[in-house]
């Protein structure tokens, strides 16, 4: 299958086949694939060529998954340019640094394997729909989906203040600019958004994540509402909105 322009999904993983199931699985449902299962290629190949999405594995021969999500996005010795596009990265290992140090070097979301067919579709589409460069299941044999701009359901916003939180196309703005947020970041906002004055204690917030297949930890919630203060510009310390209850959880600070 040609892979001419970005509308294609690049799968990087050592495991040839396992590469091949998932390459198999995401062309059922109407995504163009290709595979890397070197490290060091794989850094070539996404910085020179651009897919919409890659999906890493962090065990790989030569350059560990860690090494080509820091490469890619920040810069790498053998290839000219980085890659700004979703990293979805996968793991065999049950441990949340991990998931820590992957989030840390530039990736927008994590699974554990033995990856759930379901949820990682769930994840594919999620982050799809959050790049520009989106794959719509329709281009299945090149067909290429038209859109067509929709009005704004009012009963999908969450509004506070100068931030507007959209649940239907999960999507968030503050100011009046887009917030960069990643599908777990969003989740994690909208959760705490939904409940003002509430505070979520983080085995309710860890509990929620794992109905969406997300191997959530003390320590991820954590670094993820590090984020989300940083890019809503609340990193201050105390923060403003997303208040820390010490002890407890998390509390979402509504219209001030």
């Amino acid at each position: 299958m040609s892979t001419n322009g970005n509308n294609w999904i690049l799968i990087v993983d050592d495991d040839a086949d396992l590469a091949q199931l998932v390459a198999d699985f995401l062309h059922t449902n109407g995504y163009k694939t290709k595979i890397e299962h070197n490290g060091l290629k794989a850094v070539s190949t996404i910085i020179n060529e651009q897919p919409a999405l890659v999906v890493l594995d962090v065990m790989l021969p030569d350059m560990d998954g860690l090494s080509v999500c820091r490469a890619v996005r920040y810069g790498h010795p053998e290839a000219q340019g980085t890659y700004d596009g979703p990293i979805l990265m996968l793991t065999a290992l049950d441990n949340d640094i991990d998931e820590v140090a992957g989030l840390e070097t530039g990736a927008d979301d994590y699974l554990a394997k033995p990856v759930r067919s379901r949820v990682l579709l769930a994840r594919v589409r999620a982050l799809l729909r959050r790049n520009p460069t989106e794959l719509e299941s329709a281009q299945l044999n090149g067909v290429q989906k038209e859109h067509v701009a929709e009005p704004a359901d009012e009963s999908s916003l969450l509004k506070f203040d100068n931030l507007v939180i959209d649940t239907k196309y999960q999507t968030a703005t503050y100011k009046g600019e887009v917030v960069d947020l990643t599908t777990a970041e969003f989740e994690l906002l909208a959760l705490l958004a939904k409940q003002p004055g509430v505070i979520c204690t983080r085995d309710f917030i860890s509990e929620h994540f794992s109905k969406l297949g997300y191997e959530s930890t003390h320590r991820t919630i954590d670094l993820r509402v590090s984020r989300i203060r940083k890019k809503l510009g609340d990193d201050s310390s105390p923060s403003t909105r997303i208040r820390t209850i010490h002890g407890k959880g998390y509390l979402f600070v509504g219209d001030r």
